[in-house]
């Protein structure tokens, strides 16, 4: 590798830990902030990521606070920066296991009771968005018949499996 080419590697990743030093610490402001650099429109930004209108807009405003590595791709080739610097704020789940695992184990048999009952409108323990759920019928090793309670989030990445 010619060194020459080396060292513009070097500053071009020095340049990319400068500049995110510099952006917003939450992922709305730093989405704004990286758009409004660009000189993009919302209308813009949504048509170079292949995103909604609205749905850039509930970024900007703080509605959706974690995007999955697609869509966090996409945002970022739209705005010529290294997904890293999106995924660096956005905010994690709120509830996780290691936090306290007696109410997880609690919470997550609480849903699965529930969806086994037939409800199927279940708000998700980490964001607070809709879940999917179904039931998942089989059969046990003796054939007799099993239940199985499936729920995902489709804002982030909980699943009771």
């Amino acid at each position: 590798m010619n060194p020459k080419n080396d060292r513009q590697a070097k500053d071009t990743l020095k340049d990319a830990g400068t500049e995110a030093k510099e952006l917003p610490p939450t992922l709305a402001r730093r989405i704004a902030a990286l758009r409004e650099r660009k000189n993009l429109t919302v209308k813009d930004l949504a048509k170079d990521s292949r995103f909604s209108k609205e749905r850039i807009e509930d970024i900007e405003s703080g509605l959706e606070t974690w995007l999955s590595s697609t869509d966090r791709q996409l945002l970022a080739r739209a705005l010529a920066v290294d997904p890293y610097i999106i995924q660096e704020v956005e905010a994690r789940p709120r509830l996780e296991e290691s936090d306290d695992p007696v109410r997880y184990a609690a919470i997550l048999a609480d849903l699965t009771d529930s969806i086994l009952k037939g409800v199927k409108e279940h708000e998700c323990p980490q964001c607070g968005n809709t879940l999917r759920c179904r039931v998942q019928e089989g059969f046990d090793i003796d054939e007799q018949p099993i239940y199985l309670a499936k729920a995902f989030c489709q804002k982030c990445p909980f699943i009771l499996k």
